[in-house]
């Protein structure tokens, strides 16, 4: 071929099939036999061809992009969000552009850039969803899904979701603690405005008071969604004369400084106080933590996402998919029942 860059129509001609086929081959679409896929794909490779993204755009009047909207990546469970995603993206041959909320007012002035066809889709999965922008990124009628968040009731029935059970999160933290026997039990949280740690507070609330314990209000923190947060809570409640038996933090990042709060303080846990969770990050199992917490199936959650993307992508009509994934409770070392004794199985070196 020389110099002359490979063209989809050389493939074509090379195969003996037409262009469409060649792009359904180089997708992994099914509609082609996969013996023709293998062939298609192998002489692409051969001849050194490479997809022209801008005249495929041309053709199929796509960008071949999604932008994935997130919060702080210092966030932990964000980067496995949008990993997964990445990867589910990139099997269908999505680039991922990533933006970010964590600068104030930039968000607004990214996401308006996305109107003119830079993206062919939008996963959101920013805490910041009261935001008119959401509103706005709906009535633009762009394939949008809220991932991990919720919304509240005039965008609900709008857009599509994919969440996990927060209330019953909670609640599941509740009846655990009550069942080991804890009645004063702290809480360290995140602001309401953010619409998954407001869920869950309210099933933990909703929990405690079923059981005839209803929460001290005396006996809550609040402050940002990071291990700040958790170490400033954990010391100014563990810190009390009356320090309850138990504290459950809204996020397992937030636990994290709770940890590290009582082994400021000198308290072991389980022993002295019960530590809970939410999430289940990757570093709860690990033995300096060894977090018992709440797990959120994440990958399972983004793939669902991807999937409902790129399905609306594809023109899938309908009306709008809210799906809820269950959670469920992680037993570990850092919750036992009250007046637990075990100290010389405690992890002293937290």
């Amino acid at each position: 071929m020389g110099n002359k860059s490979v063209t989809s129509y050389d493939v074509a001609r090379a195969a003996g099939v037409s262009q469409s086929t060649v792009s359904r081959a180089l997708r992994g679409d099914p509609r082609v036999i996969e013996e023709t896929r293998e062939r298609i794909q192998a002489l692409a490779k051969e001849m050194g061809y490479v997809p022209h993204i801008t005249a495929r755009s041309l053709i199929t009047r796509r960008s071949s992009s999604i932008a994935v909207v997130s919060g702080d990546l210092r966030n932990p469970s964000y980067p496995t969000l949008v990993n997964t995603l990445q990867d589910r993206f990139a099997q269908h041959d999505y680039r991922v552009l990533l933006m970010s909320d964590r600068t104030e007012g930039s968000l607004e002035k990214d996401i308006l850039a996305l109107r003119g066809g830079l993206v062919d889709g939008v996963v959101f999965i920013s805490a910041r969803l009261d935001s008119p922008i959401v509103s706005e990124m709906i009535d633009w009628k762009i394939p949008l899904v809220i991932l991990n968040r919720d919304v509240d009731g005039s965008q609900a029935g709008r857009v599509d979701r994919v969440t996990s059970d927060n209330v019953g999160g909670g609640r599941l933290v509740a009846d655990h603690l009550v069942e080991l026997g804890h009645r004063r039990i702290g809480l360290i949280s995140g602001p309401l405005e953010n619409p998954s740690v407001k869920l869950r507070e309210a099933g933990f609330r909703e929990g405690l008071d079923k059981h005839g314990h209803p929460l001290d209000e005396t006996l809550v923190h609040r402050g940002a969604v990071d291990a700040k947060t958790g170490y400033e809570g954990g010391m100014e409640l563990l810190s009390r004369p009356d320090r309850p038996t138990a504290v459950f933090c809204a996020t397992d990042y937030m636990a994290y400084g709770t940890l590290d709060a009582t082994k400021r303080l000198g308290l072991l846990v389980p022993d002295d106080v019960s530590i809970v969770g939410y999430n289940d990050l990757d570093a709860s199992g690990w033995s300096m933590f060894d977090l018992t917490t709440v797990r959120q199936p994440l990958e399972d959650m983004a793939s669902a996402a991807a999937e409902l993307l790129l399905a609306r992508i594809d023109g899938a009509a309908g009306a709008p998919v809210h799906r809820n994934f269950a959670v469920e409770w992680v037993q570990r070392g850092s919750a036992a029942p009250v007046g637990h004794l075990g100290r010389a199985e405690s992890v002293k070196d937290r």
